[in-house]
């Protein structure tokens, strides 16, 4: 038996762009050009003999075949992901790269470390002291904590109650792009921040 699919390297490009809605950083976090996504996410489309993204001005918007294929394609992903983590712990990832800001603590390389076994930033992180938005916007960062609640429109926000020494103040945001809130680096931070 195969398996009827068109390129994967096609859908891997669409999957990173649909959750992004953004080929840019869909590119990003595969490491190629915007123009490569592009160009993959066409030769997709033109294999399935319908488009998936409504190309706007400045925006993406998906088609109602993309919001149909995109979940089970995202949810085929992770699992894929999962079983290779329990197989091949060892392979490379990318670092979420996370700004913590001054406000929380004068130290996020030690805030990190406290919580950690070993005493160090695990190699999934990537910690940096800043409260700067814009920063994350454009792409340098990953995700921030900040104080409070936001509000950040069209990103993703979660709210953590911190109780530890290192960050004295009682709630935080953790605030990341949509796309970047299911990925295996951001829980796996959220979870060790979740215990400050």
């Amino acid at each position: 038996m195969s398996y009827r699919l068109p390129p994967l390297t096609g859908i891997k490009a669409f999957e990173a762009a649909g959750r992004h809605l953004s080929f840019k950083l869909a590119a990003e976090e595969l490491s190629v050009t915007p123009g490569a996504i592009s160009q993959q996410i066409k030769h997709l489309e033109r294999a399935l003999g319908f488009p998936l993204f409504h190309r706007l001005h400045r925006s993406l918007v998906l088609t109602g075949h993309g919001e149909a294929l995109l979940p089970a394609l995202s949810d085929a992903f992770e699992r894929m992901s999962t079983a290779m983590d329990a197989v091949a712990s060892s392979l490379p990832t990318k670092r979420l790269r996370l700004g913590v800001s001054p406000d929380l603590t004068d130290d996020p390389h030690r805030l990190v470390a406290t919580l950690t076994k070993t005493g160090q930033a695990p190699d999934y992180l990537q910690v940096s002291s800043t409260d700067d938005v814009a920063s994350l916007l454009s792409g340098a960062l990953d995700a921030i904590m900040r104080p409070g609640p936001g509000p950040y429109p069209g990103m993703h926000s979660e709210v953590l109650n911190l109780h530890h020494a290192f960050a004295p103040r009682h709630r935080a945001s953790l605030v990341v792009w949509p796309g970047l809130a299911k990925c295996r680096e951001f829980l796996k931070a959220r979870s060790l921040l979740s215990s400050l």
